[in-house]
């Protein structure tokens, strides 16, 4: 018993050398370390993730600076390395991940937005190693980036990590408007257990007359508004669409501004243009309304 203790301190003394030089992006010398690991215990748990980890250190080189090949590193990363990592380093992954990403980041530089190919782009991969300023630049850098799904998650989330959840909601109502079945993979994205909370009881706000699943998240900025009223102020007008749900926003923030005001005329009006746009989200907004009045 106690050589089988010497072996396993052995063993895990040397898996500890080799994740240290690892994360030290020391190839050469997590070699050494993975090889006398091999020779020590060759049924250690982490031996073979530790081994892909320590040749890719050594033989990674970035590739040349167009898209096909960028395109090629990253599947290799995401098919190879990204697995190895977390398996041997579990939650501090990213640590071993990101400096290969950033790699590819630079390489990517100042080449084109290409929608099949998107995680060539340099917002994408600078999102991917946690550079948010370098993310957010590239992301505005793309022509019409407003218009663009891929570009308003990238700036979503860059902008979320940056500033908070204010500063990127404007362009997360802008992608609901323009991709909805998108919405829900950008919330979980972004990681924010209010905003989850919110997603959550949107779904199931509203019976949804006549609105399809596919289409459902373009709604979501106008009952976010009547939920918390302070975020009509959120929205870009001038990125919105013509379409019901981003009018429908609009109105919410035009009847909460009148409500202030007191300007019961023109609110008529516009209560009536939304109801004609969502009779779900109008008879929830007024169910609110006659509650207030009568507590």
């Amino acid at each position: 018993m106690q050589l089988d203790l010497f072996l396993d301190s052995r063993a895990v003394v040397l898996a500890n050398k080799a994740i240290r030089a690892i994360a030290e992006r020391d190839g050469a010398r997590a070699r050494h370390y993975v090889s006398g690991l091999c020779a020590e215990a060759a049924d250690y748990p982490t031996l073979r993730p530790l081994e892909i980890l320590a040749r890719a250190l050594v033989e990674w080189r970035c590739p040349a600076r167009d898209v096909t090949s960028i395109v090629s590193a990253v599947a290799w990363l995401e098919d190879v390395i990204v697995p190895a990592a977390r398996d041997a380093f579990g939650t501090r992954a990213n640590d071993v991940l990101a400096p290969f990403f950033r790699d590819l980041a630079e390489t990517s530089r100042g080449l084109p937005y290409e929608p099949s190919r998107a995680k060539a782009h340099r917002a994408w991969l600078s999102s991917r190693c946690g550079d948010w300023e370098q993310a957010e630049d590239a992301a505005l850098a793309i022509p019409g980036a407003t218009g663009i799904a891929d570009a308003l998650h990238w700036l979503t989330v860059a902008r979320y990590r940056r500033r908070g959840l204010a500063a990127a909601r404007p362009t997360l109502f802008a992608l609901a408007w323009r991709d909805p079945p998108r919405l829900a993979a950008l919330i979980d994205d972004l990681q924010d257990e209010a905003l989850e909370r919110d997603f959550g009881r949107f779904n199931g706000a509203c019976e949804w007359t006549n609105t399809g699943a596919a289409e459902l998240g373009a709604w979501f900025p106008a009952w976010y508004a009547l939920e918390h009223p302070a975020a009509a102020g959120d929205y870009d007008v001038g990125e919105a669409t013509v379409a019901a749900p981003a009018r429908a926003a609009c109105l919410v923030a035009g009847i909460l501004e009148l409500e202030r005001q007191a300007d019961w005329k023109q609110l008529v009006a516009l209560r009536e243009q939304f109801r004609l746009l969502s009779v779900d989200l109008f008879s929830l907004y007024m169910a609110r309304r006659e509650a207030s009045h009568w507590r």
